[in-house]
């Protein structure tokens, strides 16, 4: 994925504290059970930060994270998926992504990141065994976070959610190599977790301005709008 060239930002941090109390507003009502209502605040908010011209990575993030677990939640899988596989030349979804996967935002967003990629992977056609690898290297991660800080809800979430995935990449029963990272994990932990609904943690509070500002990256809209237009041309 191509790297992400910053501008210097020229949003407010009047303007900054306005989109994330709306992004607070929207987990609340995701948090609520109010998907589609939440999932409208996510597109209003990232309409609205496209209108800036400065396309900060920490909004953009929060957002695509949001949207993600929405559609997950409403069973619309395919948008997840696209969402998820999305080019940040092409989307400000892609911004989003490549902010997740590049640590501009905290440590329990990237958790709650990793936990719907690994669901995502039982949602895609593909080598049952590959799909296995992604989700054992998603929820180990998960799982060491979640032993090393004594996170106990998160260690069974992950581990119930992660046997949940194997059943369904193999269809039911999976191969005990495949399982060899789930049963480390489990034995780590010292219970054995029983079967729950998939489900994943909370994202982190949306941050105020002066505790993101310096960390996360800004691009401007006609910047990457020059860079679009370049690559297609290169192609063409």
């Amino acid at each position: 994925m191509a790297r992400i060239i910053p501008s210097p930002s020229q949003l407010s941090d009047s303007q900054l504290e306005k989109f994330c109390q709306a992004g607070a507003d929207a987990d609340a009502s995701l948090a609520s059970g109010n998907y589609r209502d939440a999932l409208k605040a996510y597109s209003a908010i990232l309409s609205d930060v496209e209108k800036t011209g400065q396309l900060d990575s920490y909004l953009l993030a929060k957002v695509t994270l949001g949207t993600l677990r929405c559609h997950v939640k409403l069973a619309d899988f395919q948008a997840a998926v696209e969402i998820w596989n999305a080019h940040m030349d092409e989307s400000l979804y892609g911004i989003g992504v490549y902010a997740l996967e590049n640590a501009q935002t905290k440590i329990e967003d990237l958790l709650v990141y990793d936990m719907l990629c690994a669901f995502l992977h039982t949602c895609i056609d593909g080598d049952k065994v590959q799909s296995a690898k992604a989700v054992n290297l998603y929820l180990s991660r998960v799982c060491e976070y979640a032993l090393e800080h004594g996170e106990r809800a998160l260690m069974v979430q992950a581990l119930a959610n992660w046997k949940s995935h194997l059943k369904e990449i193999f269809g039911g029963a999976f191969p005990q190599d495949v399982a060899a990272s789930l049963i480390h994990f489990e034995r780590e932990f010292g219970e054995v977790v029983k079967a729950r609904p998939i489900d994943f943690p909370r994202a982190a509070l949306w941050e105020r301005p002066t505790s993101f500002r310096e960390t996360s990256t800004v691009i401007s809209k006609r910047a990457l709008q020059a860079r679009t237009k370049k690559k297609k041309a290169s192609n063409s």
